[in-house]
This record gives structure tokens, sequence and C-alpha cells, in this order.
């Protein structure tokens, strides 16, 4: 589907919205608004990551719009985000989409302005779009954030099951994604800037918020490192208390279990099987055995599960 979104007459621009279109109606529009080949086989691409290239006063970006596909359940580039391919030459704009993109029909609705109140040119459009594309990364940012914390109350929380190393695992291959969108698409906004746009309130406003965004993602993966890390430590501190309660039932069994076994060999001469408090004795000094383990674990500190003193 092509359709005009924008008049020149009214906006400033041009701008073609291109949805789905098929290889013989991108050959048209290559050779309408002299598009380069290589434009058209990157408009294609469904794997394409954000770029920029420029080829005389032809400018091309691509920039990938955050949201989940139905159709799709993987956590790749491709199952999580959606491709917009923009051409720009003169006055005109050209965007190339496979499916409907919610930032572009918001943008066609509310018309971006330059700061002055002045009508769009194409690098007002493009800032106005990557804001928008930027936007985009609010919810899955905010839901990481939210799910790391919930994960890190779990694991300190000895009442909670401990939240699956493969969840923590999956959310931060998701934050490193997103985290590397980032930082293409800055890379993307630092390129389409000119010398003269650079300086302009817009493209800095838009650069501070490229790099906000890359940073919160470089904080959340960070934060997903600590936290398999945490994850690990407390499941060996957790491994370690089981076994010290094991190792202290054993200390406090091996002696016993030795003078049991002991007088449990058959053998027809044992001077105390003769003797009238032969049992009663034998009970006495197994409680003996068993008290003086347990003031020495005590002194120790070590039924308390702290380091004692030597």
């Amino acid at each position: 589907m092509i359709r005009t979104m924008q008049g020149a007459e009214q906006t400033g621009i041009t701008w073609i919205d291109v949805m789905a279109p098929t290889p013989e109606e991108l050959s048209n529009l290559a050779g309408t608004y002299g598009l380069h080949s290589m434009y058209v086989e990157d408009s294609l691409d469904p794997e394409h990551l954000p770029k920029y290239e420029r080829i005389d006063d032809a400018t091309f970006i691509i920039l990938r719009v955050y949201g989940e596909r139905p159709d799709r359940t993987g956590n790749s580039i491709q199952d999580v985000t959606r491709k917009i391919a923009i051409f720009t030459r003169g006055d005109t704009v050209v965007t190339i989409h496979r499916s409907e993109q919610p930032v572009l029909e918001r943008l066609g609705r509310d018309h971006p302005r330059e700061h002055n109140g002045d009508r769009c040119s194409p690098a007002c459009f493009l800032v106005a779009l990557a804001h928008e594309v930027l936007v985009s990364y609010d919810k899955p940012l905010d839901e990481a954030e939210r799910s790391l914390n919930q994960f890190e109350a779990d694991v300190f929380n000895p009442r909670t099951r401990s939240p699956d190393l493969l969840e923590i695992h999956q959310l931060k291959g998701n934050v490193g994604l997103i985290r590397r969108l980032m930082w293409l698409t800055a890379q993307v906004i630092q390129k389409f800037a000119g010398p003269q746009e650079r300086a302009s309130p817009m493209i800095q406003d838009l650069r501070e918020t490229a790099e906000s965004y890359q940073f919160y993602a470089d904080q959340l993966l960070d934060e997903a490192q600590n936290l398999i890390a945490m994850h690990l430590a407390v499941a060996s501190h957790r491994t370690n208390e089981v076994m010290r309660v094991l190792t202290v039932f054993s200390a406090f069994f091996l002696p016993l279990t030795f003078i049991v076994g002991v007088y449990g060999m058959n053998f027809r001469y044992m001077p105390e099987l003769e003797q009238r408090w032969g049992y009663p004795l034998l009970v006495v000094v197994m409680v003996a055995v068993s008290l003086t383990i347990f003031v020495w674990f005590r002194r120790r500190g070590w039924l308390k599960g702290g380091v004692g003193e030597d």
C-alpha cells in the first residue's frame, strides 16, 4: 500500500508511506524518486540492523521500533522489533515498512514542526521519528527493571522460591539486545545530524535522549549480570548451610555409631556383657560424648553458622 501522509504545501515535506510493498512496487518507487538499488535491497531485508547511508543528495536510514510480534515467540531482534526504512531527498521523505506502525500513525496525526514553529524539514521529520523510536523502548526497559527488582527480592527472601536462573539469563539477553539497538540507533542519530544541525535544540535533545536510553540499558545489563552472580552465590551459600547441618548431625552420630558397632559384634566373650550396669553405663557414655560434642560446637560457634575462635 502506497499513500501520501503529508504534502509539502501544508507541512513543508512530501511524505510517502509504503507498507508491505512488493519488489515491483519498490522498483517503480525507486524509479520515481531516484532510490538507489542498494536502498531497495536493504528495504526488503527484514533482518537489517539500524544504519545510516548517504549517496549524493539522498539519505537512507533504517531504524527498528520495539514491538513484540504475536506471530513469533522468540527473543531475537526480528522477533521483538520492526524495521522502518526511511529515504529522503530534497523535501521528499519515503518510509517503507512491512506492517502497521503506530509511531508513523502518530507522526501523521501530530505533524511535527521545527522548534520555532515553522514547517517541518526532512531533518525535523527524522528527529521526530527517531524520538518516537526511542520512546518505544520505554515499556520493555521499565518491565525489565521491575523484573530485576522482583528477582533480587526473591533471591534474598528465604520464604519464596528463588527465581530460575534461566529466566534471569533470558532477561539479560533481552536487555543486551536492547542495549545493542540503542547503541546502533545512537550512531545513526550522530551521523544524520550535520555540523550545523548538531547545534539545534532538537538534535541536542534527541542525542541526550538516545544517551539516556543507552545508559539505562547499560545499567540494567550490569544489574542483570550482578543478579546472576548473586543468585549463584546465594545458591552456594544455601548448599553450604545444608552441608553444615548434615556435618553437625554426622559429627554427633559418628562416635555413637562406632560404639554401637563395637558392641554389636557377635563375640562370645565381651567383658561388659556380663556386667549388671553395663548397658546403663554405655548409655551414659554415649550421652556424655554427645554433650561434649555439643559444647565444643557451641563454643566454636558452628551451631549458629558463624566462624568460631580457635
